[in-house]
């Protein structure tokens, strides 16, 4: 017998109460945007206050409760991979708490996750059912416009038809998707003007959202009827949510030694508090790096003549010393998820984590010393929460550090030119001049405690802007005259930033053997485009899985390793390197200096042998030598059936 609740308050403490003794109540932000009759489109609360809580809950609330009031799935759009393995955790365990608790019958909610490496593809057979969808910008804004990465391109119209209708879009931390936000927001006006089955809506958060980052062409006419929710004057009078609103962070700007990397592992050593936890925020990976170099150093110098392959001495008195950025394989990424739950001893050493941005939001970590490089305003307040993030220390400090130089920078005696020649490549990946207006903004400051920074937002302004006649262009998936597809990775992220995965296998040299496990998602590496191009110039032999590909042409594709070769090159793509490549460290990640042979990641036995879904081997159909009528097909795939749970507003099949 299914047990439903009759208020949120219950159904919230079941499904987020980590403790029985200690029960989760919804706070008054996350109660609205569950019961009030509109939905809400923007969410606008601080670091910490339970954003991925308040849309999990409203969502499966309204699904049980008014269910015509939200679309079927909820695809859960997140700008980084950290973000979303932790918003799955979070979904996961809601669902068996209720399923434990009794409201849910089993399997009525799934939960489904596509990044890189990790792609669900079973849940566009079930359109009647409802799934939460999590994944990154790049695979989730890739379907929506019938390109999907990673995926067989016989399917991108299945996937582009599933999350254009009967969803509910949540775009969350906004403010790191770059032009994916213009493309969420044209979509947005898109799926209206062409009409939709089911609710199409979609929700905007982020601790610093602002409006006008909502404003392009199309969508620009509804930003005045968009509804918005803010903590309430009740919110901010819980105990829980004023400690943290109010916590002690004391700013200064870090002396400017620390723009070298040398400086800042030094000042670093000086400042950190043993039995606490230190958070070093650099813009780059090579920064990163290059600091993590620089602290290992001092806290374990290394005799001058010392043999080669002579094991590292270690000083048992250094802190723990942590390298995290978004360039290192799942495999060695399994190890943060204990960093990330568990402080340091108090009686112990502590420990100093360098990372970039990829702990810039949503990872929910605190420091005693916070070290930040100067970023947009916007980023800066998302790494200030990472600072004494609960309120529970009464002495921490942040330091950020004006315009970062990387080592490459060190010989060069006139700064002051080499800022005038190069302002744009020391901003990178930021602009100048958002550098220069958060400095203005920080530098008057005594404190960052949310409650005491200004409320300013960052200009937004894409590079690149999805128009009508674009999407138009995508509903035809045939490859140009060239025997190219239409490139949609400016309107997926822009920039530089975007990716293909590498993975290391013992090959010696030869061509992988199709029969081979496929490639899995933890030995996956991400590497941007233009890296891994300036790779290829090493004249690294790579490969590729071609599904079409036949070692004779009078037998039907079955999938071969081809060579790769530059011209193969786009965001989403898997490519295999022999481990004797190197180009990798599992204490530093991609790492284009590293001439070490590669540790590989053993695949799992049970994977299935075909690399990739292709025309010849989908998963969900089987060669048929024998004609069917549309009629016939359609009642085997008892789409009457679908029709009318897709009709009842429910996910129950008849």
């Amino acid at each position: 017998m299914t047990r439903h609740y009759d208020n949120y308050l219950d159904f919230f403490e079941a499904a987020f109460s980590e403790k029985p003794d200690e029960p989760r109540k919804p706070f008054d932000y996350q109660r609205r945007l569950a019961e009030d009759e509109k939905l809400y489109s923007l969410v606008n609360v601080p670091t910490g206050a339970g954003k991925t809580n308040a849309i999990l809950g409203a969502w499966l609330w309204r699904r049980l409760k008014c269910p015509e009031t939200v679309g079927r799935r909820l695809v859960y759009c997140l700008p980084m991979r950290t973000l979303v393995e932790q918003t799955r955790d979070v979904a996961k365990k809601a669902i068996e708490n209720l399923e434990a608790a009794g409201p849910l019958e089993k399997d009525r909610f799934r939960v489904r996750v596509l990044m890189g490496g990790e792609v669900s593809n079973d849940w566009d057979a079930e359109p009647e059912k409802e799934f939460i969808l999590i994944g990154t910008q790049d695979m989730l804004l890739s379907r929506v416009l019938n390109r999907g990465y990673a995926m067989s391109r016989y399917r991108w119209p299945l996937h582009f038809g599933l999350l254009n209708n009967d969803c509910l879009w949540v775009y969350d931390e906004v403010q790191l998707m770059g032009d994916g936000l213009a493309t969420a927001t044209q979509m947005a006006a898109l799926r209206e003007k062409f009409q939709t089955i089911g609710q199409a809506q979609s929700i905007w958060m982020s601790a610093t959202l602002s409006q006008e980052w909502l404003k392009s062409v199309d969508f620009s006419p509804k930003l005045s009827s968009l509804k918005l929710l803010e903590l309430s004057e009740t919110d901010r009078a819980i105990p829980v949510l004023s400690q943290r609103l109010t916590a002690e962070k004391a700013v200064k700007p870090a002396p400017k030694e620390c723009r070298q990397p040398d400086g800042l592992a030094a000042f670093t050593k000086e400042n950190h508090q043993a039995g606490s936890q230190t958070l070093i925020v650099v813009n780059r990976v090579n920064r990163a790096k290059e600091t993590y170099a620089a602290l290992q150093d001092l806290y374990h110098p290394q005799p001058k003549k010392q043999k080669k392959g002579a094991e590292k001495i270690l000083n048992p008195d250094a802190p723990e010393i942590i390298l995290i950025h978004s360039r290192f394989r799942p495999e060695e990424r399994k190890s943060w998820k204990d960093v990330f739950k568990k402080d340091p001893a108090s009686d112990s050493p502590g420990r100093i984590i360098v990372a970039t941005q990829v702990v810039e939001a949503g990872v929910d970590i605190s420091s005693r010393l916070l070290m930040t490089d100067l970023a947009p305003y916007s980023s800066l307040v998302q790494r200030f929460g990472r600072c004494n993030r609960k309120g529970e220390f009464t002495d921490a400090k942040v330091f950020w550090i004006d315009r970062p130089l990387e080592q490459k920078h060190d010989k060069l005696k006139d700064k002051a030119k080499l800022e005038e020649k190069e302002q744009d490549t020391i901003a990178a990946p930021y602009a100048w001049q958002q550098l220069e207006k958060a400095k203005e903004i920080i530098g008057e400051l005594d404190s960052v405690a949310p409650n005491d920074l200004p409320d300013y937002h960052d200009d937004y302004t894409p590079t690149h802007v999805l128009r009508k006649r674009d999407i138009v262009e995508l509903f035809d998936t045939t490859s140009d005259l060239s025997g190219f597809d239409l490139d949609v990775s400016r309107f997926v992220r822009g920039g530089e930033e975007r990716d293909v995965s590498v993975a290391w296998r013992p090959l010696e040299g030869k061509q992988p053997d199709r029969k081979a496990p496929a490639l899995t998602r933890d030995e996956l590496c991400p590497v941007p485009l233009y890296e891994f191009k300036n790779f290829l110039k090493k004249e690294t032999l790579a490969w590729i899985w071609d599904p079409l590909a036949t070692e004779d042409s009078k037998k039907k594709p079955a999938g071969l390793w081809v060579k790769f070769t530059e011209a193969m090159l786009r965001p989403g793509i898997s490519i295999l390197l022999d481990s004797n490549s190197g180009a990798y460290n599992i204490e530093v990640g991609w790492d284009l200096s590293s001439k070490e042979k590669v540790i590989e990641v053993l695949p799992n036995p049970k994977q299935p042998p075909t690399p990739e879904e292709g025309y010849a081997d989908n998963p969900l159909s089987e060669e048929l030598t024998y004609t069917q009528t549309l009629a016939a097909h359609s009642a085997e795939a008892k789409a009457k059936s679908i029709r009318r749970a897709l009709s009842s507003g429910t996910s129950r099949s008849t």
